[in-house]
């Protein structure tokens, strides 16, 4: 009976249900890491005005000159308006459970843009001055260098400040147009210009917040206020403005000098998306909150092995923005456009045709890719002036530009180095490095028609005529290129890339630089991997040479986000 009962006991006890150990708890979420992402947004002024003032330097008894400086004075209300686009890099690190320290470094080309003008009569003693005002500035890209200090509300949710360095290249231009109104006046005007652009810096703060959607990716919303200081136009970049006597062999006989002021600042409101590398993963403590972070730990991985090529082929679409400058034929011309600049005003479509093909077998890989834009703007314009009481002059004026834009390259490259996380089997990191060629190919064709007509009733004189003229250009090169890319596998399917590289070296430019960031999710369908792509590309060219004596030369940089889709074979 006891060993009966002993027995039965330990059936009991064989059969009662054991207590499973509790099941490992998930990885607790860390703001610490790199991150990389891309931003757009919206700035508006906070300094509206455009100050013009002009004061007389010389007055040879015209009578004119005080109504002359006054009516060349005044406030332009001009705003400085627009949208920023671009991309930030930076580095967390969460040092207690609800703080985080940071530094982040970002640039936006701009389309902020604002200005205007205003027209005066002033009295005088011999008649009237009729003067014609316009100033403009813009603000052609941004850039700070910033740190960042954030409070964990929730796990998912940051709330942060921010402030430090700014950056940015400004530009402004302004006339003053005037007559002197008086019977039979015999004063002949040379209006006064200003043209001005320079890079400065200064400072900026803001605040903002931050929501992790997955450990990898983060949705941000930040206001900035940036403050790049004031400009002043004087003498070495306003020209006079000044009147000559036609009836005293052209000799000046009143000189007026003006002066430009504004300043650049404002408010900035942009929307962002951060991708953020395999980012420290903290253990939990008994109490489960978060805890001190420790260092990641890494291993190789094995390079690609498979020798079974494949082919992927990639159209997609570029919002083009431009910053820099053109020369043609010893010219200067402007060349900042963005792309709302090209969507208001461009007659054609304003993205440029990309489309990439890669072929990879092993750890090798080959790659072409090129890009196709051309832009079409057209505008009109009718003067009408009267230098001398009795004839009036009119002018009717028309334009046509074509701007064509090629850029095609091709190199090979090979997979250096791959390594992942020692707790991770499907996420990895590898680098490649690659070399190759970059052709690149810009023309210009102008067109432009003017009608002229004036008109003399003492003189009995009625003369039209008109005339067309049209020029065309064209500027080309090849550019050896070396460069290095970073691939980041999140999981199968979900992939970023980064690569950048510098060419030139004074053989067909004297140098270039690119550098393109991207998220590459991509689905099997049927044996076939569907993809998409999203993200940022910019490229840096300086060009020049000399033709017949004269320059011509490109100095600029093409940027803009990027968006297609993929088919992989």
């Amino acid at each position: 009976m006891i060993i009966a009962g002993m027995s039965m006991h330990a059936v009991h006890a064989t059969d009662m249900p054991t207590k499973k150990a509790p099941a490992a708890p998930s990885p607790a979420l860390t703001w610490t890491g790199l991150y990389i992402g891309f931003n757009t947004g919206y700035s508006w002024t906070a300094s509206a005005p455009l100050n013009i003032a002009t004061y007389n330097l010389y007055d040879a008894s015209t009578g004119f000159g005080n109504a002359s400086a006054l009516g060349g004075t005044g406030t332009i209300n001009g705003q400085l308006n627009g949208f920023l686009s671009g991309g930030q890099l930076g580095y967390n690190w969460q040092f207690s459970e609800k703080f985080i320290v940071g530094a982040e470094a970002d640039l936006q080309g701009a389309g902020v843009r604002g200005g205007g003008g205003f027209g005066t009569i002033v009295p005088a003693t011999n008649g009237s001055t009729v003067t014609t005002v316009k100033a403009h500035r813009n603000l052609e890209y941004l850039s700070t260098i910033r740190g960042r200090l954030g409070y964990a509300v929730t796990p998912q949710f940051m709330a942060y400040i921010t402030g430090g360095l700014a950056l940015g290249g400004v530009d402004a231009t302004g006339a003053v147009r005037q007559n002197l109104a008086y019977a039979y006046s015999t004063y002949l005007e040379e209006p006064a210009k200003a043209d001005f652009y320079q890079n400065r810096t200064g400072w900026s703060i803001g605040a903002g917040g931050e929501y992790a959607l997955t450990p990898n990716i983060s949705v941000k919303l930040q206001y900035s206020y940036y403050d790049l200081g004031s400009v002043s136009l004087q003498n070495s970049t306003f020209t006079p403005l000044y009147f000559t006597n036609l009836l005293a062999n052209k000799a000046v006989s009143l000189v007026d000098t003006s002066t430009l002021s504004t300043k650049y600042n404002g408010h900035y409101l942009q929307a962002g998306l951060n991708y953020h590398f395999d980012a420290t993963i903290p253990t939990t403590s008994q109490s489960a909150q978060l805890p001190l972070f420790t260092a990641q730990k890494y291993e190789a991985a094995e390079k690609t092995t498979s020798q079974n090529p494949s082919i992927k082929v990639t159209p997609y679409l570029w919002a083009l923005n431009t910053n820099g400058g053109l020369v043609i034929n010893d010219k200067p011309l402007g060349n900042d456009t963005s792309i709302i600049d090209a969507i208001a005003k461009s007659s054609s479509f304003p993205l440029a045709f990309m489309g990439r093909a890669e072929f990879t077998k092993g750890p090798f890989w080959a790659y072409g890719d090129f890009a196709f834009a051309q832009l079409r703007f057209s505008d009109s314009i009718l003067i009408t002036r009267q230098p001398v009481a009795d004839i009036a002059l009119a002018t009717s004026l028309s334009g046509h530009l074509r701007q064509t834009l090629g850029i095609g390259e091709g190199g090979i490259g090979y997979e250096a180095a791959r390594w992942k996380l020692s707790n991770s089997t499907n996420s990895y990191t590898a680098i490649d490095g690659y070399i190759g060629v970059r052709y690149g190919y810009i023309g210009l064709n102008l067109t432009a028609g003017a009608i002229a007509a004036a008109n003399s009733q003492l003189l009995n004189v009625q003369k039209i005529g008109a005339g067309t003229i049209e020029t065309t250009n064209r500027m080309q090169w090849l550019d050896p290129l070396v460069g290095l890319r970073m691939r980041h596998s999140i999981s199968p399917g979900q992939n970023f890339e980064l690569r950048g590289d510098i060419g030139g070296f004074g053989i067909g430019t004297k140098f270039t630089w690119q550098t393109v960031g991207a998220y590459v999710p991509e689905i099997d369908y049927r044996g076939w991997k569907i993809g998409g792509l999203i993200g940022y590309r910019a490229l840096s060219i300086d060009y020049a040479n000399w033709r017949n004596g004269k320059e011509n030369s490109f100095n600029a940089i093409l940027h803009g986000p990027i968006i297609g889709v993929s088919v992989k074979l």
